[in-house]
């Protein structure tokens, strides 16, 4: 039987090959389309945003996690699970349907009516493969997902592209989302063979709800609070201000989160099946956390210093307004992978309760922050988005380190050394674009050239040794490698 370690090894790397691929593929569009379309054709979609995320997080209810969570899974889990999502969504779709109207009414844009009941169709098709992707995700059969995810990549951008220069304006946004799912399910369903029948076993639902009603209201509650800025900025700013952080909030989302969550979905599944092995348990998070802080900081730093003359060139000109915020969202970056990664730790553990009130935690200082400083502009509202996202990575790792026995100097040292260097590199950003005298490409060039080769031999300097797993991971999954273990 294969290893843990290759398998997760295996796992990781197509996971990555996954969201760098497939967001690579995203990225592409999203820059193509952008530059085509306006800031108020994305304010409109932001508009949706959070009812969409709603439905979405309502129709999982929590089942998936909680079907990778278990051991060993009987067949009427994954039925019951399946039949209990498309109930669900079919339900989320009525009230979305019939509840258009007044969304529209509340932003004062009557072209939401439509725009809802269209993009909503979306949850209903998604129903159909949460199941399968579940599967998948206990299997760590990663490679199937990257494919279908990239295919699927790919049809949708085209699908928005050709739509945007078609002049369909917000409706290009709209169906590149849903052709883009319908892809999606397609590959599934013909990838993994596995058919639901008529089953549902009240039992097993009652097995299943039992762990997954924490994720569903831990879900519910991130997209309430952490999707409650689309509707606000709508409401309270023009639309192209909703349109620039929507944006924004893309490049968020393909930079930082769904990295984050690639190399998570594996560290579940992985770290559930050592749960009890206390010692290899401690070192492989220890090794995994570390690893990961020291890409993501090296990944914000860049992604930081190069926004404006990124989006300059990429996007042109009418899209600068968007800079401050993307770049306020990529400290984000800092805390938001090691948040999630915590989380995924004590979810494997079983240890769901306290993930939720870490994550109750973050979302009541997000209501703090929300009442105290939206009158002070956007910038200062995602301000104190970060700053909750900082606060609750550090409870998590504290709460984690006490329950594992792990010691906290083990886990905030080298994330402290990284936030010195992560300092000085941002430093060195901004001579860099002081010296550049405007010149766009000469400064993008400089910064992802000499910045990153600073902060890696800054991080050998201080004794990190992230570099050295890093090789470690790659010559793990090298063919050589595998050959040999596997003979």
């Amino acid at each position: 039987m294969e290893g843990l370690r290759k398998k997760t090894t295996k796992g990781i790397f197509w996971s990555f090959l996954d969201y760098f691929g497939v967001y690579l593929v995203k990225f592409a569009f999203t820059v193509v389309i952008a530059r085509t379309l306006s800031p108020g054709d994305y304010g409109l979609m932001g508009m949706i945003v959070i009812f969409i995320a709603l439905g979405q997080t309502l129709m999982q209810s929590g089942f998936s996690m909680a079907l990778i969570q278990k051991k060993e899974n009987r067949e009427s889990d994954f039925y019951t699970a399946f039949w209990f999502n498309v109930m669900v969504a079919v339900l989320v779709y009525m009230v979305l349907f019939l509840g258009a109207g007044a969304i529209a009414d509340f932003f004062g844009k009557p072209i939401l009516v439509s725009i809802t009941r269209v993009a909503a169709l979306g949850i209903i098709i998604n129903s159909l493969c949460s199941v399968q992707v579940a599967i998948l995700t206990k299997r760590m059969d990663f490679r199937k997902l990257t494919w279908i995810h990239l295919i699927s990549a790919l049809v949708s951008g085209i699908t928005g592209l050709l739509m945007a220069l078609k002049g369909f304006e917000v409706w290009a946004l709209v169906f590149q989302t849903l052709s883009g799912n319908v892809i999606y399910l397609a590959g599934l369903w013909f990838s993994t063979g596995w058919r639901p029948r008529f089953i549902f076993d009240f039992n097993r639902f009652r097995s299943l709800f039992d762990f997954g009603y924490k994720v569903l209201l831990q879900g519910l509650t991130d997209v309430i609070f952490t999707k409650s800025y689309y509707p606000l900025i709508g409401k309270l700013f023009p639309v192209a201000q909703l349109g620039f952080y929507t944006n924004a909030s893309r490049f968020h989302e393909i930079f930082i989160r769904q990295t984050s969550y690639s190399a998570n979905r594996v560290v579940f599944p992985a770290f559930a099946s050592i749960q009890e092995d206390r010692d290899r348990f401690n070192s492989n998070y220890i090794r995994s956390f570390n690893l990961l802080t020291f890409m993501m900081f090296l990944g914000s730093v860049i992604l930081i210093i190069s926004s404006r003359p990124f989006i300059s060139i990429a996007l042109t000109d009418k899209w600068l307004p968007a800079v401050p915020f993307m770049q306020l969202l990529f400290i984000d970056g800092f805390f938001l992978p090691l948040l999630i990664f915590n989380t995924n730790i004590l979810y494997s553990t079983g240890k769901g309760g306290v993930s939720l009130k870490i994550d109750i935690l973050r979302k009541t200082l997000i209501i703090i922050t929300i009442f105290l400083l939206f009158r002070f502009g956007i910038e200062a509202l995602i301000a104190g988005q970060v700053f909750t996202t900082l606060v609750a990575m550090i409870y998590s790792a504290v709460a984690l380190g006490r329950i594992r026995g792990i010691s906290f100097r083990t886990i905030f040292l080298p994330l402290l050394k990284l936030l010195v260097i992560s300092g000085l590199c941002l430093g060195m950003g901004l001579i860099i674009e002081a010296i550049s005298g405007g010149a766009d490409f000469t400064e993008l060039a400089l910064k992802i050239i000499l910045v990153p080769a600073v902060f890696i031999a800054l991080a050998s300097l201080l004794g990190i040794n992230a570099m050295a797993e890093l090789r470690t991971f790659i010559r793990d999954f090298s063919p050589g490698k595998t050959q040999k273990d596997e003979a």
